[in-house]
């Protein structure tokens, strides 16, 4: 479980009362709105330009009038941190880090499951998906190379990178008696297919209040 928060850090801003000037420009601070930092006081535009933390995403400075998240040393503004993938803002919302990236928990689901032999797509938790010697389908993906019906649980001959339903199989490739035209093969050893519903984890963290 990860954590962040948003928010001046390590800061404060107010307006000044006093008779101070700015630590970097020696502008006067009194009556006017201030940053205090380390120790120092300075002005908005000073605070912008010396004092800021640049944001990981837009590489702009974080204002101090800005909102700011901080996550492991990185800082965005609270409007630039977003998913990597989609771009959804997660300010106020659960994420997943992964590989220096920040996603929504959607994304990091979908890029952490497998990938469909059939569409190429991610098989993510709930779909229902059959495997044959390591590779696997949506089972509504994993249909008869000739016919295109769905195979999905049912028996089927594999042939190279083919699969044949077993009308198919029959049809294209069994031998039959020139007499009688019946089949000449004994009878068929079965693939069974099992269902195998696709899970993935992902660890999310919660916004820090």
């Amino acid at each position: 479980m990860a954590s962040r928060h948003s928010g001046p850090s390590g800061y404060k801003v107010g307006t000044m009362a006093e008779k101070f000037d700015c630590h970097y420009c020696r502008d006067p601070l009194q009556g006017k709105k201030y940053v205090q930092k380390d120790g120092h006081h300075c002005c908005l535009k000073c605070f912008d330009k010396f004092c800021a933390n640049t944001c990981a995403e837009c590489r702009k400075p974080i204002g101090a009038d800005s909102k700011e998240v901080h996550y492991k040393n990185r800082y965005w503004h609270d409007n630039c941190f977003r998913c990597a993938k989609c771009l959804h803002p997660l300010a106020n919302e659960t994420f997943v880090a992964k590989d220096n990236k920040i996603m929504c928990n959607k994304c990091a689901t979908r890029e952490d499951s497998p990938k469909c032999k059939g569409c190429f797509k991610a098989i993510v938790a709930g779909d229902q998906n059959v495997e044959y010697k390591g590779t696997i389908w949506h089972k509504d993906c994993f249909t008869c190379s000739n016919c295109k019906q769905v195979i999905g649980t049912g028996s089927f001959f594999p042939k190279g990178e083919d699969f044949y339903c077993v009308t198919c199989h029959e049809t294209k490739f069994a031998k039959h008696c020139v007499k009688c035209n019946k089949g000449l093969v004994k009878a068929p050893v079965w693939w069974p297919m099992k269902d195998n519903p696709g899970t993935t984890t992902a660890s999310t963290a919660k916004n820090a209040p």
